[in-house]
């Protein structure tokens, strides 16, 4: 039930109490916005609908929910796999829709409906899921596989040059240090796949978070480009002091990668490195340190990717909470209005 005052009061805000209003708003706006950065991104709303029989609304509501439950877990699953996929692996992708609850973070109302007249329960619940564990279970019934060319990677490198004041999109440069790598991985045999084509398949934004550290973004990145394995980093240059007595000026470049596997949702490897050089020219010492450092970090990324690569068992699927307790409160029973109208349950995670 809502209720509503309507008061006036002759009643005076104090400067000091204006401050402190402003610093409890930012500290909260700051706390939401770090928030929703840290959530995944498998987040859902779905709506679940049953009959009621003998006026057991709890047992309406229940099986509301695991409807809402399914519902929510398909559009993941098609968010994941695509819609051309998901049809194609409907059969096997079954056993997976009868379990939903195993995926499932947390889970919270967002309205709930019983009508007494018709006789049914109606729940719309926004639903957190586990996009690890899903990827793992995908990769085990070899779905995930069958997506990606094996033994392939993508390597994905955003440099910055402190010689250039306004740097280039993402996709409108190759970096030198990405080809340094490229060039390295295909003297050994490796697959890969360059870049020409994927701003029209990965936003750049995506990229930009998969760079941070979001693995959900590598992953995503990984199945829209059909690769196995995804390198992501920065690669940095830095001036170190002046000009020598022979006119040279000795430049730092600073590259920092991951690797993680599109299938198995994991980080294979990380690494950090540099390389100094000296050059007349700084912008010329630039593009050679960015080779140097990329040379060097193609030598340690393919042991690490070619030992990944080695015969090894299949990881298990995933076990997320089987008893799922919802982060909003629901009555036991909701009689309609008479006014005909759904009330509702809106909370906050």
């Amino acid at each position: 039930m809502i209720r509503m005052w309507n008061r006036t009061s002759d009643f005076r805000i104090q400067p000091w109490q204006v401050v402190l209003i402003a610093v409890w708003a930012f500290s909260c706006f700051s706390a939401n916005s770090a928030w929703a950065k840290s959530e995944p991104r498998l987040v859902f709303e779905a709506e679940g609908k049953s009959s009621v029989k003998n006026e057991n609304y709890v047992r309406g509501r229940a099986l509301a929910v695991g409807y809402a439950f399914k519902n929510a877990f398909a559009l993941a699953l098609k968010d994941v796999l695509g819609e051309r996929v998901y049809k194609r692996k409907w059969r096997v992708l079954g056993k997976m829709l009868k379990r939903p609850k195993k995926y499932i973070k947390r889970y919270r109302y967002l309205e709930v409906y019983d009508s007494d007249v018709e006789q049914f329960s109606r729940v719309k619940l926004e639903v957190v899921f586990y996009p690890d564990a899903i990827n793992r279970e995908l990769s085990r019934l070899g779905i995930l596989s069958s997506l990606v060319k094996p033994n392939t990677a993508l390597v994905l490198i955003n440099e910055k040059s402190f010689s250039i004041d306004v740097p280039p999109d993402f996709w409108d440069y190759v970096p030198i240090s990405e080809v340094a790598m490229l060039q390295k991985f295909l003297a050994a045999g490796v697959n890969v796949t360059t870049r020409d084509k994927l701003s029209e398949l990965i936003d750049e934004s995506e990229v930009y978070e998969a760079i941070q550290g979001d693995l959900d973004a590598a992953v995503d990145i990984g199945l829209k480009a059909k690769v196995d394995i995804v390198i992501v980093g920065t690669a940095v240059t830095t001036r170190l002091g002046d000009k020598n007595e022979q006119g040279l000026t000795t430049v730092q470049a600073n590259l920092t990668l991951r690797a993680v596997s599109t299938i198995q949702s994991t980080v294979i490897a990380a690494r950090s490195d540099f390389t100094s050089v000296e050059a007349e020219d700084e912008f010329k010492g630039e593009l050679q340190a960015f080779e140097v450092v990329g040379k060097k970090m193609a030598v340690f990324f393919l042991d690490a990717v070619k030992r990944f690569w080695e015969p090894q068992p299949q990881p298990e699927a995933g076990m997320g909470p089987e008893g799922l307790v919802p982060e909003s409160p629901v009555p036991f029973k909701s009689p309609p209005p008479s006014s005909g109208s759904t009330p509702s349950i809106m909370e906050d995670l």
